[in-house]
């Protein structure tokens, strides 16, 4: 399989402004390319396996404060896309066999903060919005009346339960994520790699996450059945269990994974 690269990973002299929605055609794949893409992934990590042992251990360190500390997660939501680039960066040289420093990644990941930062924004606004829909159907109610001097009168109800319909908040909840997850999946790596507008990027990310549901569900399959196994375990067991097992595994997976699902689902043949 001949792959086509891009090579826009050059740091140009002054960053490149792209406006539009732009965007980049994606295709369906077979689940089995999971495993290619983590193969390639590992032999990625071979040329270098300390550098990225310690990549993927600080992505379980970051994702595990941010689980501990739910404030942080909007911080974790702006931090995201800076790291993915930085690392796709880094992969993209590696499978060029093209010389690289950490030094010039973070200058060539600094040209794009600007889309980066916008796609972290609005990764972040998606959740949010997701919550506040969830929190608005489940855990507030309405009540319209007349009082006897004729006059209409509304009253809202926050934290109201809505009995057995409460059992869907989860999925509402789910729904908000994964849309949010969807918009900046691919979206760091063809900002980085293919100088598209963060709007078309998160487009583009969408679509291809959609075209590649079943993918996108083994995935969250995987994740949920690692982080459930956990929750499992009495504290602080399954807390430690957690932070030294099941966040550096699904590190691992979305590091060792992400440059080769981009290639396999975005790059032609």
């Amino acid at each position: 399989m001949n792959m086509r690269y891009s090579g826009s990973t050059a740091i140009p002299a002054h960053p490149r402004h792209v406006s539009g929605l732009t965007c980049p055609d994606s295709h369906a794949v077979s689940v089995r390319s999971a495993a290619g893409w983590l193969a390639e992934g590992f032999r990625i990590a071979r040329t270098n396996p300390v550098l990225w042992l310690a990549a993927v251990l600080a992505c379980a360190d970051f994702a595990t404060l941010f689980d501990l500390v739910p404030p942080l997660r909007v911080l974790a939501a702006l931090v995201a896309p800076i790291l993915a680039a930085a690392l796709v960066l880094m992969q993209e040289r590696s499978s060029n066999a093209r010389p690289w420093a950490i030094r010039e990644t973070l200058e060539a990941v600094n040209v794009h903060r600007n889309a980066l930062i916008a796609i972290g924004v609005c990764g972040a606004a998606a959740a949010c919005a997701g919550q506040l829909i969830s929190f608005a159907v489940f855990h507030v109610s309405m009540k319209a009346s007349v009082t006897p001097n004729g006059m209409h009168d509304l009253t809202i109800v926050y934290g109201a339960s809505n009995g057995a319909a409460n059992a869907l908040e989860p999925l509402l909840n789910f729904l908000g994520y994964a849309l949010a997850v969807s918009l900046v999946w691919f979206a760091p790596t063809l900002v980085v790699l293919n100088n598209v507008s963060p709007l078309g990027a998160m487009a583009a990310s969408l679509r291809a996450v959609m075209r590649n549901w079943r993918i996108a569900s083994l995935y969250g399959i995987v994740i949920a059945a690692v982080l459930a196994g956990t929750a499992l375990l009495a504290n602080p067991a399954g807390m430690l269990v957690r932070a030294l097992v099941a966040m550096p595994l699904i590190s691992a997976l979305i590091v060792l994974s992400r440059y080769g699902a981009y290639r396999s689902i975005f790059e032609r043949t």
